[in-house]
């Protein structure tokens, strides 16, 4: 510890004072030598000490600063972290305040109200929000729920935060999954469908063998028509086989592509070849309008099924008049339009006709053998190319069907 001054001074006049009076002079002298000496040393060592007080004091100031930098810091990125995950969600403290939250909106009863300051029991939350958020602070365990918000089903899931075995409060996250849940409802729905659609040319050949089969059975114009039929059948189910195989690849989150300049013209010029019996046998009329030249950047094989598609599809509806297939450029848009001079389609049907398995007349199509999958094909390969299909139908009249690739 720094002594004074003035006490040091004092101490050393007071020595020599003293010595005057009891001692010589030569021991005067050496008196005050030494006072001065024990000054001189005092100080020195609190000159020493104010530098190591002072040193200390720095390197304490650059360490609370490097801490202070340091925490800044990891709120910063743990507040990027939070403010980029995809879904809302809520971090409360052990008091149970909501101290850290992202896009909370869509929970919000009113999105435009201010949500400053919130806890688990004063907040904005909609009900059902507010009780799980109550419930997973208060029960300090893992909670998860589904619950229904304005018509949108989220996952919330509610998980505790334990700092050295104590209770530290919760992290709340809410995760939209109508779109998992709708597509686990349109994959029941197609398996059902599949399996409906498979069951019935099976039991028609079934059926059919069983009587041929019959000891007693000696009809040849019978056994002749059966063997037709259940030919037909076994085609029916070769086709519907494969349109459910190629209709599960498209349905993949991504579909592989192998893109190239092609020449629409020379692939409708091919389907038109292969179909052509079958225009034949009903006496429809073919018609091809190029009216572009450009080259369309696309997959030429799954693009060709397109056309085949649509194309059988046109046959299928049209008992007489006209099949016209025509491409041309719009909007810096590759356009090819398939017409019919069908029946039409109703403006209530034409929502449904790209869904898997839907058919507008029912016997007809089984008829012709159809596997009620063609235009979901159609749609699911120009989706995967990035461009539109849209139909346009009057009833008794015809329809139009137009695809769109980007140019």
């Amino acid at each position: 510890m720094r002594l004074p001054k003035w006490i040091i001074f004092l101490s050393i006049i007071g020595i020599a004072v003293l010595t005057v009076i009891y001692t010589s002079i030569s021991n005067i002298l050496i008196i005050v030598s030494m006072g001065v000496s024990l000054y001189l040393i005092s100080e020195a060592y609190a000159h020493h000490d104010f530098r190591a007080e002072r040193r200390e004091n720095k390197e304490l100031q650059e360490e609370v600063r490097s801490t202070a930098k340091d925490v800044h810091l990891k709120n910063k990125q743990l507040l990027t972290v939070v403010s980029n995950i995809p879904f809302p969600m809520l971090l409360l403290d052990h008091k149970g305040n909501i101290v850290m939250y992202n896009t909370i909106d869509e929970l919000l009863q009113n999105s435009s109200e201010c949500h400053h300051a919130m806890n688990y029991e004063h907040n904005e939350f909609v009900h059902i929000v507010q009780e799980f958020v109550k419930d997973s602070f208060l029960l300090e365990k893992k909670l998860e729920k589904i619950i229904t918000i304005r018509n949108v089903e989220y996952q919330a899931i509610g998980i505790p935060i334990i700092s050295k075995t104590r209770y530290s409060g919760c992290l709340v996250l809410f995760q939209n999954i109508s779109k998992t849940l709708e597509g686990e409802k349109m994959q029941r729905r197609f398996l059902a469908d599949a399996s409906h659609e498979l069951k019935t040319p099976i039991a028609v050949i079934k059926g059919m063998v069983e009587i041929l089969n019959r000891k007693d059975f000696e009809d040849e114009a019978t056994r002749i028509e059966f063997l037709q039929q259940i030919d037909v059948e076994i085609n029916r189910l070769d086709l519907l086989v494969k349109d459910l195989l190629q209709l599960s690849r498209l349905s993949l989150s991504q579909v592989l592509l192998e893109r190239e300049r092609t020449d629409i013209r020379s692939l409708i010029d091919k389907a038109c070849r292969s179909l052509q019996q079958d225009m034949e046998d009903k006496g429809l009329k073919l018609t091809k309008d190029y009216q572009t030249e450009e080259m369309a950047f696309c997959d030429p094989q799954k693009m060709m099924q397109v056309i085949l598609n649509l194309l059988s599809n046109a046959i299928k509806y049209t008992d007489e008049g006209n099949i016209c297939i025509k491409t041309f450029v719009e909007h810096h848009s590759f356009v090819m339009m398939v017409s019919d001079t069908g029946p039409g389609i109703s403006k209530e049907d034409i929502p449904k006709i790209f869904e898997r398995f839907y058919r507008i007349d029912d016997d007809r199509s089984r008829k012709s053998g159809g596997s009620g999958l063609g235009l979901p094909i159609v749609k699911s390969i120009v989706d995967a190319h990035g461009g539109t299909i849209e139909v346009k139908s009057i009833v008794g009249k015809g329809s139009d069907f137009i695809v769109r690739l980007k140019h």
